[in-house]
């Protein structure tokens, strides 16, 4: 079955329900503005039922997302896989309950908002500043040779120590 925007989440479950398919990053509005390029799509594959006496929709989240880097503004793309497993809770109680054994997703109305929840656990996984892998590469050098210059700050010898050494054993 494709994604569809919204589910029943009893009958979903109920049906043990499959999702699998593409998703147009077009489609997802909050994301589709942070890209460089959303002309293409998400691999989604998702399954609704009940583990362990609980309501659970699990799957995995693949694709290609474009970025502009934030340090040379060149477009590259940035791969996305995620793994979501999400119990499904319908009250306070049932999430509190759920927040100690896995990631809690709140079903308001006997909806779940696949597309809207698809959306969200991506913004979660984005990174804050987007580089392309040189540039990344070249931060991470960077930040080596400033931990490097530290170390080294560090490992000089306090010249007010020595002194302050040496005017005790003469006092």
């Amino acid at each position: 079955m494709p994604v569809p925007q919204r589910v029943r989440a009893s009958a979903a479950i109920a049906q043990r329900q499959a999702y699998r398919g593409e998703l147009a990053l077009r489609s997802l509005p909050r994301l589709r503005d942070l890209l460089a390029d959303a002309s293409g799509a998400l691999q989604v594959e998702l399954q609704a039922g009940v583990r362990q006496g609980r309501e659970h929709l699990q799957g995995e989240l693949q694709g290609g997302l474009k970025f502009c880097c934030q340090r040379c503004e060149r477009s590259f793309e940035w791969p996305l896989r995620i793994e979501m497993d999400l119990l499904l809770v319908h009250s306070e109680e049932e999430e509190a309950a759920a927040l100690q054994d896995a990631e809690p997703y709140w079903v308001q109305d006997d909806e779940l908002p696949l597309q809207e929840l698809i959306e969200d656990e991506v913004l979660l996984a984005l990174p804050m500043l987007p580089r392309c892998e040189s540039c990344e590469n070249a931060v991470k050098a960077s930040a080596a040779v400033q931990e490097a210059a530290v170390e080294q700050v560090e490992e000089r010898v306090n010249p007010f120590l020595q002194l302050q050494e040496e005017f005790k054993k003469r006092h």
